[in-house]
């Protein structure tokens, strides 16, 4: 079961200002340091490796499983993911302080962060202070997105991110050469080669960001309409079989056309462009796509890590390419 991390009887998530993600987060006044963010987004404990062992439950026999550990939380006793012997444990402290000289330099602020399936995920956000403007009231902000897994599923990676202020729409910008799923961060134990790597990886996210300020403009300078409109937003959705599938595709493309024509995506220079086409398609995928759950809790992780992580973030990805395409870029 996916659950935002309830162990300390709280969402383990903080927020500097807005947006506090899914209204789960808790806002204080200042700037972070990684020590404060761990303690006040409730990340403050540790994760140890265990001997995994098979055991037979009708002969009470048991043996070792050679080269194989488990992960557990040690607050908790949680088995979060069992992985190989050359797996190393990146602690939270550990994955979080690669930002700390950013922030000391005012190159970026930290601003989000918590825990995804009882902390099985880590993930924090950190703000960049720029901002790309499609138009006077439309302001996209950069960040970076730090992700880590204890269950052996991601390493500890870095993402370029835009969030769109006034719909708080979300995209992790691909990188190139086959960096999609973000850049991996390695462990140094050097203070100076951290520093050095957060400083490279910086530059690398930098120039993302300009080129995607020209991606951008390039969306806006393309209007669309009628059948082109609608071949986009039908290339948008997935291809279906059955009657009941075909009815949920055009419901969803149904939600993209109002989508298009409501306030956030007819803003002054966005208005029947490719850049509201795509905010259409990614509005529906960060706010509007119904999720499953037993609480609210429950459907917000769902709906987070799908976002960021599953196919929401790859229907996004999809639609922004064709977007690109749209425009000629």
């Amino acid at each position: 079961m996916h659950e935002l991390d309830m162990t300390t009887g709280q969402p383990a998530v903080f927020v500097t200002g807005e947006p506090a993600w899914h209204k789960l987060g808790t806002v204080v006044a200042n700037a972070l340091t990684s020590a404060q963010a761990i303690e006040l987004a409730r990340l403050n404990w540790e994760v140890e490796q265990w001997e995994l062992k098979a055991f037979d439950r009708e002969l009470g026999n048991e043996a070792l499983v050679p080269g194989k550990y488990a992960n557990v939380r040690k607050d908790t006793g949680k088995v979060l993911g069992v992985v190989s012997e050359h797996y190393r444990i990146f602690q939270n402290h550990e994955a979080f302080n690669f930002v700390d000289a950013l922030v000391a330099d005012k190159l970026a602020m930290f601003e989000t962060a918590g825990a995804l399936k009882d902390g099985r995920v880590v993930w924090m956000l950190a703000r960049i202070p720029a901002e790309y403007r499609a138009g006077g009231d439309d302001v996209v902000q950069p960040y970076i997105l730090l992700t880590n897994s204890h269950d052996g599923s991601k390493a500890l990676r870095i993402f370029p991110t835009t969030i769109r202020v006034v719909c708080q729409n979300t995209l992790n910008l691909a990188l190139q050469n086959g960096l999609g799923e973000g850049l991996r961060i390695r462990h140094r134990p050097s203070l100076s080669e951290r520093v050095a790597e957060a400083r490279q990886k910086l530059g690398i996210i930098h120039a993302r960001f300009d080129q995607f300020d020209a991606e951008l403009h390039a969306m806006l300078h393309k209007e669309v309409a009628g059948m082109e409109l609608e071949r986009y937003f039908n290339a948008c959705t997935p291809t279906t079989t059955g009657n009941r599938a075909e009815e949920r595709r055009r419901k969803i493309v149904g939600q993209f056309r109002d989508n298009f024509n409501n306030a956030t995506n007819t803003l002054p220079g966005m208005a029947g462009t490719a850049w509201a086409a795509y905010n259409s398609v990614s509005q529906y995928f960060d706010h509007q796509r119904n999720f499953k759950g037993t609480n609210t809790l429950e459907k917000a992780d769902h709906q987070l890590e799908s976002i960021w992580f599953g196919s929401s973030h790859q229907a996004k990805q999809d639609a922004y390419q064709r977007a690109l395409m749209l425009a000629g870029s």
